[in-house]
């Protein structure tokens, strides 16, 4: 099990380093780590009334400190469509990121929900930033590689930012006035791929919060992207997620994930 981090078990070196970002912190509220990818996650209180967010791990945590790279490298990126990143903080074999507090709540992706019309317009603004040549982030395909045979790789090659783990926990909306403003949040597992893989992804998460296969096919086909997915290259997106689904489950217990991936592929 991943070791779990509050703000008081960092090495003091990084402690300060936030600090020198952030201002005095004289209290950091440490969250539901078990959506987290990072082993420290924390909310410092600042002596001066402000807040901020900041997740780290030992660089010897090779995959969390990864994650933690990518998102550093994806965050000037993005720009508006993430929280900003304030500060990095690489000291005493620790790498930590800082944030910007959003304060917001997350997204209601229930059928029915007016939340869905915010999402659907900020992963289309999404889709039109252009990643820089040479940004150091893996494909999709690559990520996957041992979930994928050689012609399935083949059919998942794009140049579009992927962001690929859009659950609620990730997905922040914040209200001001009458306006709305959705925040995605942690790019750890961000990837380049097929602009239509963003959406494939969403599907799942759209039957866990209440749609039926119709409805989430229905709402996905709003997207002109996704209408151009080939056929094949939607059933090796699914064959990927169902192996993934057994390897990090086992059989039985990821069955009910198997199946639900398997609907997306009926007519």
């Amino acid at each position: 099990m991943t070791a779990r981090y509050v703000w008081d078990d960092l090495p003091r070196a990084v402690r300060r380093g936030v600090e020198s970002v952030v201002g005095t912190v004289v209290g950091a509220e440490s969250p539901d780590t078990s959506c987290h990818t990072s082993p420290f996650v924390a909310a410092p209180a600042t002596a001066e009334g402000g807040r901020a967010f900041a997740k780290g791990a030992p660089i010897g945590d090779t995959d969390a400190a990864e994650g933690l790279r990518r998102e550093a490298v994806v965050s000037p990126i993005v720009g508006r469509f993430a929280a900003t990143l304030l500060g990095e903080i690489a000291v005493d074999g620790w790498r930590v990121l800082v944030f910007e507090y959003v304060d917001g709540a997350h997204l209601d992706l229930s059928p029915g929900s007016d939340e869905l019309g915010v999402l659907a317009e900020t992963l289309e603004d999404v889709q039109t930033i252009d990643p820089p040549f040479g940004v150091e982030l893996p494909t999709l395909a690559e990520r996957w590689e041992k979930y994928l045979t050689g012609d399935e790789r083949s059919l998942l090659v794009g140049d579009a930012l992927l962001h690929t783990d859009l659950v609620p926990e990730n997905l922040l909306i914040r209200y001001a006035g009458y306006g709305r403003r959705l925040y995605l949040l942690d790019w750890g597992r961000a990837a380049i791929g097929p602009a239509w893989a963003e959406y494939a992804g969403l599907y799942d998460r759209l039957l866990v919060r209440g749609h039926t296969p119709e409805s989430a096919r229905a709402w996905l086909n709003r997207f002109p992207v996704w209408r151009h997915a080939g056929r094949a290259a939607l059933c090796a997106f699914v064959a990927a997620r169902q192996r993934q689904e057994i390897d990090l489950m086992g059989d039985k217990a990821a069955a009910p994930g198997v199946a639900r991936w398997a609907t997306l592929l009926d007519e």
